[in-house]
């Protein structure tokens, strides 16, 4: 069995070959400005060297953090992760429209939905956006739905787990276009913020250059070998992307020295969407091997050299066979919907694994997928007329979900990743991170603070293997006992150890996770409405 689940994430991978040029035509015209707003960037301050991941501590640092998360998703898009790129696309939409907000003062009327307010807000007197294909507001409901499992970004997620040998449709690649969309909205604010900040510098030149950057344009340049910049960041990997990517972050680096210097770069401008993001891509390799060489320090003995590998491993073996059940439940037609929260949590489960070896908070973002998904099919499972009617309200929550499949003590855990999955100011990571740490066996080892987020991922690749088990029964006992070996499971052992966590969770449940802001984290300054350029 562990043969034939590697077996199914490995023709994956190869997937990613066969359809890499449709998906880079599809992925890459939201990078179009990429290159040029991150010379803006770097003019008004922002490392060049930064972690792509981290937000950073300066306002030029953190509009760079955002472009950043434009190249993460797009990543996500080439590599099938519909769920993960919804996350990082639903994150930096709220991040930017929260920045819209605040210098428009426009706020969000009390009892107001969300996605009303967001096309209110985008469509104020001022604002230049109109989105190719739909409202603000109905591109945030399409990217929430397909989170909680439902919506008609579905399809996706079908094409993700189900045919893994399958390419995109061209339906599905216009869904995939929902995602481009939601990215456009945020650049769009992304380039007002740097024209702005180059106006209050008093460099109107640099202001005139941000503010006529074209944000989407046709892809014309990519690589046939777009696995190199879409794999997992796993140990063993280092070594062989480094020549690709540093290659693509050497073109990179000589157009914008070009630029810099008021002189014609050697490589033609479309190529640049193809190197910038190959050197995000670099920069996030960088990132992984620093932080797996700094905990390979900070825990000394303690530090499993195989561990990531092992862990990664795990992912897989849980991953597929969620995607495994997805596609059994959904022939059977017994419980479909049970199906699509299978679906979800094996795409949700991969993203969350990714991001995390590159020290993405987001990837708690997509464990909040993961846990209410999980929840979702444990309730088919349990109280199958409890979970027929959360799903007649047609609206249900992660709370529905985790009260009605028994696990109400989780309740702490389960907001915790919640605030990774938003990313307006109100959302605080930081207190989130706290109430990760506190949900380990000993929170108070010194080196508990470090690992909050590492003990949430195995936490729930754990719980997802076990749950995937019970499933499996109900097709075979056999088959299921096989899946046990596999994973090395013992059923009374493994709802010891789910017990423990709930105990320790509802132990902690006073844990705060919000906290009065007169500001943003990050001084939410410049753009106000009626930024110039065009969006198109």
């Amino acid at each position: 069995m562990a043969e034939a689940l590697i077996s199914r994430h490995n023709q994956r991978m190869q997937r990613l070959h066969e359809a890499a040029e449709v998906l880079q035509q599809c992925a890459f015209p939201a990078l179009s400005g990429y290159l040029p707003m991150q010379l803006v960037a770097q003019e008004l301050g922002a490392h060049p060297g930064r972690w792509p991941s981290h937000s950073g501590g300066t306002w030029p640092d953190h509009l760079a953090w955002g472009l950043d998360s434009v190249a993460a998703a797009v990543r996500l898009m080439l590599a099938i992760q519909p769920v993960g790129a919804a996350v990082l696309s639903r994150t930096q939409l709220e991040r930017w429209s929260s920045n819209l907000r605040f210098n428009s003062a426009l706020a969000q009327i009390q009892g107001e939905d969300t996605a009303a307010w967001l096309t209110r807000l985008w469509t104020s007197p001022g604002v230049s956006l109109i989105p190719r294909s739909s409202s603000v507001g109905a591109l945030f409901a399409d990217l929430s739905e397909v989170l909680h499992g439902r919506g008609p970004l579905m399809p996706l997620v079908w094409l993700d787990v189900a045919d893994v040998t399958a390419l995109p449709t061209g339906d599905q690649l216009r869904l995939m276009d929902t995602l481009t969309d939601a990215q456009l909205v945020s650049l769009t604010q992304l380039r007002n913020c740097l024209a702005t900040a180059a106006e209050e510098k008093d460099w109107p030149v640099l202001a005139e250059t941000a503010a006529a950057i074209r944000l989407i344009e046709p892809a014309h340049s990519w690589t046939p070998d777009v696995a190199a910049t879409v794999v997992p960041l796993i140990p063993s990997h280092f070594a062989g992307l480094e020549g690709q990517l540093g290659a693509l972050a050497t073109g990179h680096a000589k157009s914008m020295h070009a630029l810099r210097h008021g002189q014609d770069p050697e490589y033609p401008s479309e190529t640049w969407p193809l190197f910038a993001f190959g050197q995000q891509r670099f920069r996030a390799l960088i990132t992984a091997r620093r932080a797996f060489e700094h905990e390979r320090e900070l825990l000394g003995e303690r530090f499993g050299e195989h561990g990531i590998e092992e862990l990664g491993t795990e992912a897989v073996l849980s991953g597929e066979m969620a995607a495994m059940l997805a596609v059994w439940l959904r022939e059977r037609n017994t419980a479909p919907l049970a199906a699509d929260a299978f679906a979800v949590c094996a795409s949700a489960l991969r993203s969350a694994h990714w991001l995390w070896l590159e020290d993405d908070d987001r990837a708690m973002g997509c464990l909040r997928c993961v846990i209410e998904q999980l929840a979702r099919a444990r309730t088919w499972r349990v109280k199958p007329e409890r979970a027929t009617r959360i799903e007649a309200t047609q609206n249900a929550t992660p709370r529905d979900w985790i009260e009605g499949s028994g696990w109400r003590r989780l309740g702490l855990m389960n907001r915790a990743l919640g605030e990774f999955a938003h990313g307006s100011t109100s959302a605080d990571w930081s207190l989130a991170r706290d109430a990760l740490v506190a949900l380990q066996s000993d929170p108070q080892d010194e080196l508990a603070r470090f690992t909050g987020r590492s003990h949430a991922l195995s936490a729930l690749i754990f719980m997802v293997s076990v749950e995937c088990s019970a499933w499996v029964d109900q097709f075979s006992t056999e088959l299921g006992e096989a899946y046990r070996k596999v994973i090395r499971i013992n059923d009374d052992q493994a709802n010891r150890a789910i017990e423990a966590l709930m105990n320790r969770a509802w132990n902690a449940r006073a844990t705060p996770l919000r906290r009065e802001r007169t500001t943003s984290p990050h001084d939410d300054r410049g753009a106000a409405p009626g930024g110039s350029g065009d969006a198109s």
